[in-house]
């Protein structure tokens, strides 16, 4: 009888401690999402330091059961908008540690680069394609990587590999970043051609548009 107590009793301790786990857990994502709400609020209203506090305090939330890795991308970008270059790019390779990511790599070498880390820039940019090539958000980085170091036939080079894949995401961005590159080498008959092609497939981009008539003109 007395056993029989005793189980009862463990039953009902374990009960309980369970319950509370449950209770503070759910308490725990219930505020983890608040936070991420109100950074993205803040986010959007270019308040980057309150943005980055939120976001910082919703992964410091005990949450075992969701990803934090969305969390790190948004701490990564206001990160980028305070200038604090160096430590965007650690928050990006510690997302890297556990996802290799073309976007990952590409924002870290974004970083990397207003940090003025060069050639770690180039290097990431680089893995990000290699991750996945048929993600445009490397090649388009690198593009701009080219365009800041004035090695416009790279840039250019760079922009036809992503369209020869074909890559599957960013592709107007890519179409778009084609104009300028012929700009910046000053083919304008060619960056003329690809704004006519950019503004028949993307028919409601204003930018585009005047930009063909920009080139229209000269």
């Amino acid at each position: 009888m007395e056993l029989n107590d005793k189980k009862k009793k463990i039953l009902i301790a374990a009960g309980i401690a369970a319950a509370i786990l449950v209770l503070f857990l759910g308490f725990q994502i219930i505020t983890q999402q608040i936070a991420v709400s109100r950074g993205v609020d803040f986010l959007a209203d270019g308040e980057y330091q309150k943005a980055y506090e939120n976001f910082l305090n919703a992964e410091n939330k005990h949450t075992i059961l969701t990803s934090k890795k969305n969390i790190r991308y948004y701490e990564g970008e206001c990160l980028v908008y305070l200038g604090r270059y160096k430590d965007a790019a650690d928050v990006y390779g510690e997302i890297l540690d556990g996802h290799r990511e073309a976007r990952a790599y590409a924002l870290r070498g974004f970083a990397l680069q207003q940090n003025g880390d060069s050639e770690e820039a180039l290097q990431a940019y680089e893995s990000a394609i290699d991750v996945d090539k048929k993600d445009g958000i490397g090649y388009y980085y690198l593009f701009g990587y080219y365009v800041e170091n004035e090695q416009y036939e790279d840039a250019l080079a760079i922009l036809e590999e992503a369209q020869d894949v074909p890559v599957t995401s960013m592709e107007q961005e890519i179409a778009y970043a084609k104009i300028v590159a012929y700009e910046k080498l000053l083919q304008y008959d060619k960056a003329l051609e690809e704004a006519e092609a950019y503004c028949e497939a993307y028919t409601d981009d204003e930018k585009g548009l005047n930009e063909k008539t920009f080139l229209e003109s000269r």
